[in-house]
């Protein structure tokens, strides 16, 4: 499989990302989340798995981040 710049990028910066997902409101990070599921169910279904890896840790990230802001 070829590499995702985009994922790179994504994976390279995630402290920085999840610090500025911080910042959000929760029902925000909440929506971001659940765009993140249905996203990732068409890009499966349209076999895209190099933009379901993408979006795989765009929510993780914001998982994360909704965690580290609730003090877990």
């Amino acid at each position: 499989m070829k590499t995702n710049p985009k994922l790179k990028e994504a994976l390279q910066n995630a402290d920085y990302f999840i610090e500025q997902l911080k910042a959000m409101d929760d029902k925000k990070l909440s929506k971001h989340i659940d765009l993140f599921r249905q996203q990732q169910q068409m890009a499966l279904a349209q076999g895209k798995p190099e933009v379901y890896e993408l979006l795989y840790e765009y929510e993780r990230q914001t998982v994360i981040a909704r965690v580290e802001k609730l003090g877990c």
